[in-house]
Order: C-alpha cells, then structure tokens, then sequence
C-alpha cells in the first residue's frame, strides 16, 4: 500500500510527516528509537531528500524527534512530565505518576570512607563509612538518569548489591530497616557533568543537563542519605507551585 498519495492535493512532505506522527502516537516509533536515515526514508516514501528533510523538520519542530550529528541520527523525543519540586518523591513514585514503568540497572555498589563534603552533609566522622550507590534509571526501557547516592549505616543498616534488582526502589529497601524519610533539602541546577556520567546517559560529552543534589533525613532530622541526580533534559521539566507572600 502506498503511503504518499500523489493524486490528492495534500504537500507530500504534510503527507509523510502525518504517517510518521501517526506511528509515533500508535507506539511503533517509541521514545528512544532512531528514525530510519535519509536514504531510507527516501525509498520508503518514495519522495525527494528535500521532502524527507521538510517532514522530518516539523517533526522536530513540534518536540517529536530530536536530531543530532553523526551516528545517533534522529531520535523519536520521550514525554516530558511536570515534577513538583516542592514534594519529596522517590524515582519509582515520579515514574509511576505518569504511568511509566521505572527500572534500574545497577553501575556501581560499595562501601567507601566519605569525602570531607560528605561527610558534613551527613554529620558523620571521616573514617565512618558509608554506601556508595550508583544506578542508570529507566522510564518504561529508555534511560532517562544516574543516580550516585552516598547512604549512611544509621544504626547498622546493611545493604547488599543483590538487592538492587531492576524494579528495587532504594526507599522501600530502607523503609523496611526502619530508615524512613520525613524531609529533605534539595538544589536544582544545570550542570555539564563528567563524562563517564554522560555515557551512562547516552548522550553526548559536554551537553548540559539537569542536576540534583539532596540530602534527605529522617522524621528526627538525622540526615542518612546525599544523592547526586543527572536528568537527560529531554525527559524532564520541573514546576513549583508559588504564592503571594
């Protein structure tokens, strides 16, 4: 069946940009995948390169698709979601608010003496050692950030890497040891983080991003954890609910 109707009068770049936003919206093209190159798109279509690059452009136009240099081409765009900023929310519960299903794939898990920073953000001595966490976080299979948090062993706590499954949340592991969070502070800013982060990401080296920093504590106000959060800015936006003083 052909998908460009030479016979009727509709632009045939409107013709195949409405064909690609309609697999996009069906699910065929998801979040993450790489639209076929140029020469492909050609064929497909049967259509000049102009008309593949003009169709392409409104796609990325309206946010659907984000193109880059080089091999990674163009990439179908992920849904970006409001997150209040003023709510204190694990990754497990942003993801699901939006019915993504959130994962994880463990990087990096011991235990290590804390630097000076850490250790005054968790109030503990420099030789009193702590877990250092590190995990790639998935919405619904597509990696969307990197978490690298610093856990203090509030009267023993002991964790184990075995327990960092896909679908483990780090909260529910401490809610069950009896570390609860009650508050948190927490510092939003866009950073170029280094690379080794960014190729956790998938992204290209010196590209900003969305950075988070927070240490949380518990309903006592003992601080037990420091997490640094890398977002790909694709996939996140921030609001904050203000009134009139």
């Amino acid at each position: 069946m052909a998908l460009i109707d030479r016979n009727i009068k509709v632009p045939l770049h409107y013709q195949m940009y409405l064909d690609l936003l309609k697999r996009i919206q069906s699910g065929a093209l998801a979040p993450g995948d790489r639209l076929p190159p140029e020469p492909q798109l050609e064929k497909i279509y049967d259509v000049s390169r102009i008309t593949v690059r003009r169709a392409v452009e409104m796609l990325a136009q309206e946010g659907l698709v984000e193109k880059h240099r080089g091999k990674r081409g163009t990439i179908i765009s992920g849904s970006k979601h409001d997150y209040d900023i003023a709510k204190l929310t694990s990754f497990t519960d942003d993801a699901q608010l939006y019915g993504d299903r959130p994962s994880a794939e463990l990087v990096g898990f011991a235990e290590i003496e804390p630097t000076e920073h850490i250790a005054g953000l968790l109030h503990i001595k420099r030789d009193e050692r702590v877990y250092l966490i590190e995990r790639k976080r998935f919405r619904t299979n597509v990696v969307v950030g990197f978490h690298r948090a610093y856990i203090r062993r509030i009267d023993g706590l002991s964790l184990s890497a075995e327990e960092f499954t896909p679908d483990a949340s780090l909260y529910e592991l401490l809610k069950i040891r009896g570390v609860v969070p009650g508050s948190a502070s927490e510092v939003l800013e866009v950073r170029e983080p280094e690379g080794d982060v960014m190729d956790e990401l998938g992204m290209p080296h010196g590209q900003a991003i969305f950075y988070k920093e927070r240490v949380t504590r518990t309903s006592d106000g003992k601080p037990f954890e420091y997490v640094e959060m890398f977002y790909n800015p694709e996939y996140y936006r921030y609001k904050v609910e203000l009134v009139l003083a």
